[in-house]
C-alpha cells in the first residue's frame, strides 16, 4: 500500500510494532524513490508480560526520529492509537491527520482511547462496518470504505480451484480499491 502511495508522493513509513527479529539499532532504508522505511531496533525485553511497555517503548523511538527531522508534511497517516501524540504535534504544523482503523489493530482499544483518537485527528476510514458505527459517534468525518473487506481461508484451509496467484491478485486489487477510495477522501479534504 505504501509503496503505491510512494509514486506521486514522499513516504516515510514508521513501523513500530513490526517483528522483534532484525537489528538491534534502529534502521533506515530506503526502498524505492520516494518510499523510506523506519525500523526501530530489536525488541530487547522478549517476555510476554513486557509486550505493551515494548510497545511504547518502539514508539518513543518513533517519535524521536520524526522529531529529528522537524519536516512538514501535508498528510500523516496513522493506525495506531498509540500515534496519537505525534499526529497532535504534526496537526499543529498544518498537516491533515487520518486514523486508518482495521479490526486487528482495533482489537484491544477502548472506548476512551477511540474518543481521544476520534477528537486528535481529521478524518477516520475503516473498512469495518463495526468500527464505523462506533467513530461516526465520535468524529463526523467518518467513512467507511467498499474496499478492504478482502476474506481469506485460514492457512490450514485450501479452497478448490484457488490459486496462491488468484489470492495475490484479489489482494492488490482490493488494496488499490481502497486506496483510490481512501484518495478521493483526502483530495476532497486538501481541497
Amino acid at each position: 500500500m505504501f509503496e503505491k502511495l510512494a509514486t506521486g508522493s514522499e513516504v516515510i513509513w514508521a513501523n513500530p510494532f513490526g517483528p522483534i527479529s532484525g537489528a538491534i539499532i534502529p534502521r533506515i532504508s530506503r526502498v524505492k524513490d520516494g518510499l523510506t522505511v523506519y525500523n526501530p531496533g530489536m525488541n530487547m525485553l522478549p517476555l510476554p508480560l513486557m509486550g505493551g511497555f515494548n510497545q511504547r517503548r518502539r514508539l518513543l523511538q518513533i517519535i524521536f526520529y520524526l522529531l529529528e527531522r522537524d519536516f512538514e508534511p501535508e498528510l500523516v497517516w496513522i493506525d495506531s492509537p498509540g500515534a496519537v501524540g505525534i499526529a497532535k504535534h504534526y496537526a499543529k504544523k498544518g498537516a491533515l491527520i487520518l486514523y486508518y482503523a482495521d479490526e486487528e489493530n482495533e482489537s484491544t482499544v477502548s472506548r476512551t482511547e477511540r474518543k481521544k483518537v476520534a477528537a486528535a485527528v481529521d478524518l477516520i476510514v475503516t473498512p469495518s462496518e463495526r468500527l464505523f458505527r462506533e467513530y461516526e459517534d465520535y468524529n463526523e468525518k467518518t467513512f467507511l470504505l467498499e474496499g478492504g473487506t478482502l476474506e481469506l481461508p485460514p492457512d490450514d484451509e485450501e479452497e478448490e480451484g484457488v490459486s496462491e496467484e488468484m489470492l495475490e491478485q484479489k489482494l492488490l486489487e482490493d488494496i488499490h480499491q481502497r486506496l483510490r477510495e481512501i484518495s478521493a477522501i483526502v483530495e476532497r479534504e486538501l481541497g
